[in-house]
């Protein structure tokens, strides 16, 4: 099996980086595009169950090597909790209501509604690394609020888990104020208490600079953030995306993203091909309606959500569609909510299987749509330049 698995993800990967290069699209949605081929939804070769470890680490990785990258004095940002408020209350309401009109009860529709609010930042964020755009004003804005977006989700998820037993007040304060705390303090603190850590462990503990032991303190540190997410109720990726940033000013910043990113090259792969992986489109046939009218919702309440609030708040039009689109992807957030529900036993597989299709494609139109708008954005800003020496000259 291990052999099978081995020759199917080499395929898998190396197909991928080719084909994107000749589509001009990311890597990124090629990789789905291949999981789905070996997974079983086509050949059957692998299951989910073989690789979901592996694709949370892949996921873990990515998180912490876009918080290397990150200010979060430029990312956690009124306007981010604005745009990230907007993608979690729009989705909630119309995907409640388009739940209800299919004929499912109140619980079952606020399920799906709690999926619609999510924003997949892996995707997201892997997106706009492929394209260089992270430290764009409007990749600092999709991440700041990609990231409030799933905080808020998981908040709404906490909610809406408590309500089969009853809805209880306290368990639901309880973990919304360890979220603000785990965050909280995993920025100010971390940033000023956790940098000066790793480089005091690096020049005095050791007795001598170890880039390798130095290195593995990092990700130690990491995989505890996210140990830490997971346990108060929140995603891993938070975790190890707020473990990033806190190690951003560290003078071995450098040193952790040039390790970091071997280990993306494998993990973070199989992180993509796991999402193509985990689609079954055989359990979707039935409820393909439900599908198309979920997706379109999802899109739309993003797009307009985010987007409007994205314009009201200065952003040309062009930016806010931007913002908008960058905030489209479910991703895992989704797929963790619609799997509570099943675990609860209060949404059917069919449901469940309509909650993965509409997380996989608004996670495969992400990247053509936001490649299609900053190539349009690029094409302007040479057409503006070329004005510009035309009237010099």
């Amino acid at each position: 099996m291990a052999g099978a698995f081995y020759s199917a993800f080499c395929s898998a990967y190396r197909f991928p980086i080719s084909f994107s290069r000749g589509i001009k699209q990311p890597v990124s949605i090629c990789l789905i595009i291949a999981g789905i081929i070996i997974g079983p939804s086509v050949f059957s070769v692998v299951n989910y169950s073989n690789v979901s470890v592996l694709a949370q680490i892949g996921g873990i990785i990515l998180l912490f090597l876009v918080g290397l990258e990150s200010n979060f004095r430029e990312i956690y940002t009124k306007k981010a909790f604005k745009v990230a408020l907007a993608g979690v209350i729009v989705p909630i309401i119309l995907g409640y209501a388009v739940a209800i009109m299919f004929g499912l009860n109140t619980v079952s529709a606020l399920f799906i509604a709690a999926a619609l609010s999510a924003t997949s930042i892996g995707i997201t964020a892997a997106v706009l690394k492929e394209m260089g755009k992270l430290s764009t004003e409007t990749g600092k804005l999709i991440i700041g609020a990609a990231v409030m977006d799933d905080i808020l989700s998981l908040l709404v998820l906490s909610v809406v888990a408590s309500l089969p037993t009853g809805f209880e007040i306290f368990s639901v304060a309880a973990t919304a104020i360890k979220a603000i705390v785990f965050v909280v303090v995993s920025i100010f603190i971390g940033d000023k208490l956790l940098v000066r850590l790793v480089d005091f462990f690096d020049y005095h503990v050791i007795g001598v600079h170890s880039p390798k032991t130095t290195f593995m303190l990092a990700m130690a540190l990491a995989f505890a953030y996210s140990f830490i997410a997971e346990w108060i109720g929140l995603s891993a990726i938070v975790g190890a995306f707020l473990a990033g940033i806190s190690l951003a000013r560290s003078r071995n910043v450098k040193l952790f993203y040039a390790g970091t990113e071997y280990l993306e090259a494998i993990f973070t792969s199989i992180f993509f091909v796991s999402l193509g992986i985990i689609v079954s489109i055989s359990d979707a046939i039935s409820v393909w309606p439900l599908i198309i009218v979920l997706t379109f919702v999802a899109v739309a309440t993003k797009v307009i959500g985010c987007g409007y609030t994205a314009k009201k708040l200065g952003f040309s039009w062009k930016d806010s569609k931007i913002v908008g689109v960058g905030m489209m992807p479910r991703g895992e957030v989704a797929l963790i909510i619609g799997l509570y529900g099943i675990t609860l036993g209060v949404i059917t597989n069919a449901i469940y299987s309509a909650i993965v299709f509409m997380a996989f494609l608004t996670t495969i139109l992400t990247p053509f749509i936001l490649n299609k708008l900053y190539s349009e954005e690029k094409i302007k800003i040479k057409k503006e330049a070329f004005v510009k020496i035309k009237e010099k000259n």
